[in-house]
């Protein structure tokens, strides 16, 4: 017998069998794969029919970055201080870490507050049952307008994703300046995507720094799979691991977990009018953009880039603090699987970034800022935020 894992478009095109011993399955839900078994003798036909059916996802371009990529500064020269004394706060700017519980209640109370304006859904569940929240911000919801999409939380120990994802939602719906954000523009934001790993790490001292969901794997004494290596777009390539015990633990195949397809499946039904996915992570300081897998980058990578270090000029004015720009592989490693390869390779959107919020002594003690911080980084990611979501506002389809 033979196997090809193939991919295929986005657009499924159905290969005709030949008689008998074929088998031909997608695999699993949302994905982009194709499993052809085939008896020896039809090898050859197999060969030539996918070769005849399957079409590529993208183009890619070598990207010479010795010669071309020259950031002037380094992440170690880059940081300062969040504070250089203890700083004063308004009680508004107060911002603290908020347990699974306090993040889905505030969801619940801003869609009250802000009835006509915000709706809170609800994408699917955890392995543990958990919800898996999120609201739309619209000014008016029967016109269809270009959208954002935002979320945080992948990772559970990233727990400052959270903070300045519902810090936003506070921005956009509190502070009559930014009201232009939201005129010809809805955003989709969703702050916790792991709730069974968040809590984990905050109810379990020893797991603070628990990285994946809590699905049961095929070894007793290593669960949890790491969702941002789970999304079928180069699933299993460089950067994620088949090992359970490792932290970049892939899956036994992509959008093997409930959290994965919530999303995905909610990703998909607004694709249409996404011009831009924003997701939050931490702490290497940088804003990244595609690929995770590969060390080449996308056709537009330059425009890309050219809007990230527009982004990062407007954050660092907040504080002095710099971000890095640049593709993922070559600012913090390869990571294939993640979401936003998925969105841009496999969905379309063009404009795809993390934003990997600062930390402490990253990498090694890096996900838990100071309170004190809280309001420093998230004023710094708003001013961010804003750059990209003034471009995704005023982009064409």
């Amino acid at each position: 017998m033979a196997l090809w894992v193939v991919r295929t478009p986005r657009t499924f095109r159905t290969v005709v069998l030949p008689p008998s011993w074929s088998y031909v399955a997608r695999v699993p839900m949302l994905s982009s794969r194709v499993i052809v078994i085939s008896a020896p003798r039809l090898c050859g036909y197999w060969k030539r029919s996918i070769s005849e059916a399957v079409l590529p996802l993208h183009k890619e371009e070598t990207y010479n970055y010795q010669q071309e990529y020259q950031p002037t500064y380094h992440l170690n020269d880059a940081y300062n201080p969040f504070f250089k004394e203890t700083p004063q706060y308004k009680e508004e700017e107060k911002l603290q870490y908020s347990s699974f519980e306090q993040i889905n209640h505030y969801l619940l109370d801003v869609e009250r507050l802000y009835n006509g304006t915000v709706k809170s859904f609800e994408i699917g569940h955890s392995v543990e049952g958990r919800p898996i929240r999120g609201i739309r911000i619209s000014k008016n919801p029967g016109v269809r307008k270009p959208a954002l999409l935002l979320d945080a939380g992948i990772h559970a120990r990233e727990w400052v994703g959270p903070v300045v994802a519902q810090y936003a939602i506070q921005q956009l719906l509190a502070n009559a300046s930014n009201a232009n954000l939201t005129d010809g523009l809805d955003w989709y934001i969703l702050p916790m995507l792991n709730p069974d790993g968040y809590v984990f790490s905050m109810e379990h001292p020893p797991a603070r720094l628990w990285r994946k969901n809590k699905a049961q794997t095929f070894v007793n004494y290593c669960g949890g799979v790491d969702l941002n290596r789970n999304f079928d777009y180069v699933w299993g390539g460089p950067g994620s691991s088949d090992d359970p015990c490792s932290t970049n633990y892939r899956g036994p195949y992509p959008f093997s977990e409930p959290e994965a397809v919530a999303f995905g499946r909610f990703v998909l039904s607004i694709a249409q009018d996404l011009r831009m996915y924003l997701t939050l992570h931490s702490a290497a300081q940088a804003i990244l953009y595609p690929w995770g897998y590969t060390n080449l980058v996308p056709p537009d990578w330059q425009d890309l880039d050219a809007l990230a270090k527009k982004a990062e000029a407007a954050m660092s004015l907040v504080n002095g603090t710099r971000y890095h720009v640049g593709p993922t592989t070559k600012l913090v490693g390869l990571g294939a699987g993640g979401s936003d390869d998925w969105a841009k390779g496999a969905v379309g959107i063009k404009y795809v970034y993390t934003l990997e919020l600062p930390g402490l002594f990253y990498p090694e003690k890096g996900f838990h800022p100071p309170t004190e911080a809280l309001p420093i980084i998230a004023r710094e990611a708003f001013e961010g935020i804003r750059v990209f979501a003034e471009h995704a506002r005023n982009r064409r389809p």
